[in-house]
This record gives C-alpha cells, structure tokens and sequence, in this order.
C-alpha cells in the first residue's frame, strides 16, 4: 500500500517542473565517469560547513525529492567539518541506514556510496569564519547530545529534527539570523499523501510547514561548488 502511496505521489508532482536546472545556472559537473575517482576530486573540494546533497537510489528518497520546488535532484543533506585534518558528514537519517537514528558522521565516500546513490552536490554558505565556527560548535553539541531523528517533522521545537531541519536551525544560530532558510507548504494532495505516508493525521500534515533540501541551497546565501553524477 505505501508503495502504491509513492508512485502516485511521484506521478502527480512530475510535471511541476519539467527542467529544474534551467532555475539553477550554470551547473559545474565532474570530468570523470569512475565514481570513485568523482569521490576524491569531491573530497579534494570539500571545506569546513560546506552542504553535501545527494540522491539515493531509494523508492523513500524519490518520495522525498519531490517535495523540493526548484529543484528535484537531491533527497538528503549533510554538513562538513574536519577533524584531525579529515572531512567528515553530519547528518541525521533514519531507517536501514541508521537503525539508532542519531545523528552520525561518516567520510564522503559512504555518504555519497555509488552503490545506493544516483549523484551528489558540494555547496558553499557564504560565511564569516566566526559564523563557521559557532556553526560547527552547535553541530558538535548536537552530535554529542546524542540528538535523534524526528519522525513527525516538527519545527516548532529542537528535541528532534530532521536533516535539512538540523541546518536550516543551526545556519540561523550561528549567523543570528542572517542566514534564514525559507520552508516549504505542502499542498493538499501532499498533505493526503503525507498523512497516508507516514501515519500522521490529515489535520497535522495539512498545516505542516517542512525544510525540503532544495531550500537549503536554492537561495542567495549559497552556490554550487560542484556537482557529481554517478549516471552519466
């Protein structure tokens, strides 16, 4: 039944927009076609809070990027900070992945797998080092707290947050507001598919207000540094 849900979610919300990256400009893709070698020249890009986005290969990530308005490419985020002179991605996911459904950190090459990944996108916030610094500060709190996924999408409170909630809260934090990242309204027919998704009742989901991935990046506060795509 949940699967039935997905594809008719995904068939009523493909024509929303049929060339996502004519909103985008010019898109800087990788020379390679090994996805290993796109994983070190990606490494080779990475700098302290850059956003990594990526597209897995899941049914539930094809469910997700739909929820995005500018552009469908990506269904997951994460952020970098080095440690010991080597990048790692934070991000918060639940499901097979992350049984525990902590926040985690794991190297480039397991975030962006090309075995469970279609492609994967570096962007840079246009921030102070000061605001870097808070920023990583408040992302390490978190990991250290132990913070959990939040299943119901709530953004009225920080106990548990999802990913693109975890960096939408803590960019505004850590620039005291400067950066602020739009949300995104589900329409009525999301809400329904939504609520029939997850569980949640129709009078939640029909006011719910989310942080899809393409609102973390879609925004003047950020630009593309490279994106990779393990298909072409």
């Amino acid at each position: 039944m949940k699967y039935t849900l997905l594809l008719l979610f995904l068939t009523g919300l493909c024509s929303f927009e049929k060339n996502p990256q004519e909103r985008i400009g010019k898109i800087t893709a990788s020379n390679f076609s090994d996805p290993d070698l796109m994983i070190t020249e990606g490494e080779s890009q990475l700098k302290e809070g850059d956003l990594v986005v990526r597209l897995n290969r899941d049914p539930t990530s094809q469910y997700i990027k739909n929820f995005n308005r500018l552009d469908k490419t990506y269904s997951h985020a994460g952020i970098v900070f080095y440690e010991n002179g080597y990048p790692y991605i934070f991000h918060i996911v639940n499901g097979e992945e992350n049984p525990g459904e902590k926040l985690r950190k794991d190297s480039l090459g397991r975030f962006c797998n090309p075995r469970k990944n279609a492609a994967f996108g570096i962007y840079r916030y246009d921030m102070t080092d000061g605001e870097k610094k808070l920023f990583r500060e408040l992302i390490h709190y978190w990991y250290d707290q132990g913070l959990r996924f939040d299943p119901v999408f709530n953004l009225k409170d920080d106990d548990k947050m999802y990913c693109s909630e975890m960096i939408r809260k803590a960019l505004a934090k850590a620039t005291a507001k400067r950066i602020s990242i739009e949300t995104t309204k589900l329409t009525a027919t999301e809400s329904r598919l939504f609520s029939a998704y997850t569980h949640l009742p129709l009078t939640y989901t029909s006011s719910l207000q989310i942080v899809s991935i393409d609102n973390l990046y879609m925004n003047r506060f950020c630009h593309l540094v490279k994106s990779y795509d393990y298909r072409n």
